[in-house]
């Protein structure tokens, strides 16, 4: 009886070791095969948490310089192409117009009538200025009579029209009177002179004009610090332009993942700020060069202490399904995931 007990407790514990050994089994089996299928959906789907929004960004600047006597915008601001941004003082350049239409006025006189179709455009030039400079006023007015909290009123929309009215129909006299100066002249020295003041009177008012700095595109001013007062030099930017008009992705992809992506793939795009959403894009231009490439300071690998490190190439991802503008609207420099489907072929 004893030996029976004994038999059957051998018995039991062999059972359970052969149940251990083969759960260990299936366990190392599974790991197998979830390492091999994680490491081959790594391969078709790579994927990258090194990823940024990004839209076109537009670097405002005076094309002349001076110092600022009023500034339309503030940070945050949606302004349509065309809207005023700042004014310079224009006191310097007017007297720069004057001076050159005496001379203008002078070498018209001493050219009879070869100057009469110059002198209309000239005329008509400053008409369409001086109604420039009417509308600017009117819009300022406008303008700080607008609550920032309240949408458009009547007076600033109506203002905002007759200022683009108006910038348009001196931009087409311009066009006119640079037309009229290329018009065939007989080559004497009152024509001479003539064509060199029209040339300057055109570059004092165009100038002039300029001091009025206005939007160069549609979107939403970034970082305004620019305050009256302030003097600014020509071609020094003073502040952003967020287009926003086209919206993308550039994702840092690691060098080893590159073999497989290609233009026209699929990707799928998740936001940080919008938890939960997923957003559909797809590949469109792999860069030449590595990020580092492209740095101020890039890497010197001569060394003899040389580390191996893989590169990252930026892969630009497009939205073909961005969120709604009014509901979750993009902002350029937020953090992404991008996922991308290598199992297509792409173009």
């Amino acid at each position: 009886m004893n030996q029976d007990a004994s038999t059957e407790a051998r018995t039991g514990t062999n059972n359970l070791a052969t149940i251990r050994w083969v759960a260990l089994g299936a366990i190392i089996a599974v790991t197998v095969v979830g390492a091999f299928a994680w490491w081959r959906y790594s391969e078709l789907y790579p994927t990258t948490e090194n990823a940024y929004t990004g839209s076109n960004i537009v670097r405002v600047a005076s094309e002349v310089s001076g110092p600022v006597i009023y500034v339309y915008v503030r940070s945050d601001d949606r302004v349509k192409a065309d809207d005023p941004l700042f004014d310079i003082d224009p006191t310097l350049y007017g007297a720069a117009i004057r001076n050159m239409r005496a001379q203008f006025d002078a070498a018209a006189a001493a050219s009879g009538t070869a100057a009469d179709g110059l002198k209309a455009a000239a005329d008509k030039l400053k008409e369409k200025r001086d109604a420039l400079e009417d509308a600017l006023s009117a819009y300022r007015t406008a303008k700080e009579a607008q609550k920032p909290e309240q949408p458009p009123s009547d007076e600033l929309t109506s203002a905002e029209s007759k200022w683009d009215e108006a910038l348009k129909a001196y931009k087409a006299t311009e066009d006119d009177f640079t037309k009229e100066q290329d018009k065939p002249l007989t080559v004497t020295t009152p024509t001479v002179q003539l064509r060199a003041a029209s040339a300057g009177l055109e570059k004092a008012s165009h100038e002039y004009v300029k001091t009025h700095v206005t939007a160069p595109s549609d979107g939403v001013v970034s970082n305004v610090t620019l305050r009256p007062g302030a003097t600014i030099q020509a071609g020094a930017p003073q502040f952003a332009i967020i287009e926003g008009n086209r919206w993308w992705v550039d994702a840092n992809f690691k060098e080893t993942d590159l073999a497989r992506i290609k233009v026209g793939q699929k990707a799928t795009i998740r936001l940080d700020m919008y938890p939960g959403r997923t957003f559909e894009g797809v590949v469109e231009s792999i860069s030449p060069g590595s990020g580092a490439t492209f740095s101020v300071l890039p890497p010197e690998n001569a060394s003899g202490n040389w580390v191996k490190v893989t590169q990252r190439f930026p892969v630009r991802i497009g939205f073909t399904n961005p969120p709604d503008e009014s509901d979750r609207p993009l902002r350029a420099g937020a953090s992404a995931d991008v996922t991308i489907d290598t199992a297509q072929d792409g173009k």
